[in-house]
């Protein structure tokens, strides 16, 4: 009977995990096929995307949930409508209407890497000279292709930093239950996303941030150290920031990988974290209470190692999808007052507290290196 009651709450707590991890997808699971005209729309971003998925059967879908082999591409304009609120992703599964939801306004497939270069650049040229910047976003847990892209076009409208958006979209499952399938799915993808950041590196973009969530940002360690076996230091360099938001990964793990990337003197990081994020409290108890680094038990190794940690635990709930989905961490990022913070620290301090746009002293504390090193 004790076994049975044991098994029952480990189940309980893998269905309570999967329910609070499903935060990283967002409600659409597939796209519009109506021809919506611009005009209807407040706005129009533009994202591009390289994918390890298959192409799908379903055209609502693109892309499926299924495992490529190769990289795939394609560039997609999202229509955001005029009553959109700064975080939020207002969808329909049923009939999208451009006045309220985000929807597909166009969509093309791009053969290979070398027309993709090309598109890509032309994006760029409409940026100024000096600001030619590629934000590269890496998806997490429970995201299927049209959740993705929705959210790194909420991300690219709100934050108000002009850059092309680059998607890469990993296969997930796009499930709650697939918890299992999405993490063998991000060992799967690691090389793929290499050989996007290689093409990124090959674009004439001034600055490339890359910016990953959750279980994405174990696919972007796995990735990033890739490139550091096979030494390609051009492409490391070439990434100017890696950002990690609530990051579902062991900080053992995180240490090993690292280590790898810090030898080799290329990227500078920044780690969102949060005491309140409850689904990778969750998380690290499923893995017999080993904390994870988004949980910010860490916090002062981080620093040691020369990494920006930013703690949103007082950010509008500090949950596991801050990153994207608060207010008042967007207000920070739109007005530039969290780069103008880390940029003029001293690189002694060792915290900073700031005041956001509403006037909360203390909401978001930055937590600066202890002793920085240089990339170059």
């Amino acid at each position: 009977m004790a076994y049975s009651i044991g098994l029952w709450a480990r189940w309980s707590a893998v269905s309570i995990v999967f329910a609070l991890l499903s935060a990283c997808g967002s409600v659409p699971d597939s796209f519009n096929l109506s021809d919506f005209e611009t005009h209807e729309v407040a706005s129009v971003t533009e994202v591009f995307v390289a994918t390890t998925r298959k192409p799908s059967d379903d055209a609502k879908r693109m892309f499926s949930d299924s495992r490529s082999s190769v990289l795939n591409f394609a560039e997609l304009q999202v229509g955001i409508p005029d009553t959109h609120r700064p975080g939020r992703v207002e969808s329909s599964r049923r009939s999208p209407d451009p006045k309220r939801h985000f929807t597909l306004t166009g969509r093309q497939n791009i053969e290979n890497s070398t027309q993709f270069r090309g598109r890509l650049n032309d994006a760029l040229k409409q940026l100024p000279t000096d600001k030619r910047e590629l934000l590269i976003f890496v998806h997490g847990f429970n995201n299927n292709f049209a959740s993705g892209v929705f959210r790194h076009a909420q991300m690219a409208h709100d934050f108000g930093v002009p850059a092309v958006a680059l998607h890469y979209s990993w296969p997930s499952a796009g499930r709650t239950d697939g918890y299992v399938y999405d993490r063998d799915s991000a060992i799967f993808a690691r090389e793929g996303l290499a050989e996007a950041l290689e093409l990124a590196a090959s674009t004439n973009a001034t600055n490339i941030t890359l910016l990953a969530h959750s279980m994405g940002s174990l696919l972007t360690l796995e990735a990033l150290n890739v490139l550091a076996l096979s030494r390609d230091i051009k492409t490391l360099r070439s990434i100017d920031t890696v950002i990690l938001a609530a990051p579902d990964v062991d900080i053992d793990v995180f240490d090993a990988k690292f280590a790898a990337l810090h030898k080799l003197e290329t990227n500078e990081f920044v780690i969102l974290v949060s005491g309140n994020d409850g689904a990778l409290g969750l998380s690290s108890t499923l893995r017999g209470g080993h904390p994870r680094v988004g949980q910010g038990r860490n916090n002062a190794a981080l620093q040691e190692k020369g990494i920006v940690v930013l703690d949103v635990s007082k950010i509008d709930g500090g949950g596991h999808s801050t990153f994207a989905a608060s207010p008042k961490l967007i207000k920070l990022i739109e007005s530039g007052a969290l780069e103008e913070t880390i940029s003029s620290s001293q690189t002694n301090t060792a915290t900073s507290v700031i005041v956001d746009s509403a006037g909360d002293a203390g909401s978001l504390l930055v937590l600066l290196p202890k002793k920085v090193f240089s990339r170059r």
